[in-house]
């Protein structure tokens, strides 16, 4: 049996200077790319950038949100706006609009407009305020018709020589024309709110069991037992 080794040229094999100067290079170059990527991992850097915003003061990012309330107002849906780490809260109340919409997404209503009231009137508070007619009169002839057309029906039941019904006029009318510039009669109409005269509507009142003035009941469907 016979063993047949290639032989390696002496030239590969015996040291020159020539490798030898190459092979230094080759190290002090390795050792210097390793030094530099050690730095570079080991060094601590701050960068910051300014950004403007350049778009004009007259855009808006306009935003839909689609929240369904069955049984609520959309007086309780409210939009806040915070920063990623959830500690700088931004207040763009005023920029948001709510309105009352039905399922074609067509509007049922006025806007929403939410705040508080600016002047809270008392119990024994004289009251100065302009009369506006918008609650309902209603009599013998249509007050069943009215009662069960609408889910909810407030009725005031006054005399007209009543001082309290008078100190109360001025702010039920007033309530009234919200409700019915918010809540359209003719397009959404879940409340609305209604007046009996007590001294021309007798036995309707005398049927509803009025024993005082003003005596205010809130009928659900046509009853207001519930």
């Amino acid at each position: 049996m016979t063993c047949v080794n290639r032989k390696i040229p002496r030239d590969l094999t015996e040291a020159s200077l020539s490798g030898a100067g190459l092979s230094i290079i080759a190290a002090l170059a390795m050792m210097f790319l390793f030094g530099m990527e050690l730095s570079n991992y080991l060094a601590v850097s701050t960068s910051t950038a300014v950004i403007v915003d350049k778009s004009s003061d007259g855009d808006y990012l306009r935003i839909d949100f689609n929240i369904s309330f069955p049984a609520l107002s959309c007086e309780f849906a409210s939009v806040d706006v915070s920063d990623v780490l959830g500690t700088n809260r931004l207040n763009i109340t005023k920029t948001v609009r709510k309105f009352s919409i039905d399922s074609n997404l067509r509007p049922t209503g006025a806007e929403f407009h939410s705040g508080t009231v600016s002047n809270a009137v008392k119990h024994d508070d004289e009251v100065d305020e302009e009369s506006v007619e918008g609650s309902f009169s209603l009599a013998t002839h249509n007050f069943d018709k009215y009662v069960h057309q609408f889910p909810i029906t407030v009725v005031n039941f006054y005399a007209p020589w009543c001082s309290w019904c008078q100190r109360l006029k001025p702010s039920w009318e007033k309530a009234a024309k919200i409700l019915k510039e918010r809540y359209d009669p003719e397009i959404d109409g879940r409340i609305i709110l209604a007046k009996v005269d007590c001294t021309q509507e007798g036995d309707l009142c005398r049927r509803n069991h009025i024993q005082g003035y003003p005596s205010i009941r809130i009928f659900r469907k046509g009853s207001d037992v519930r």
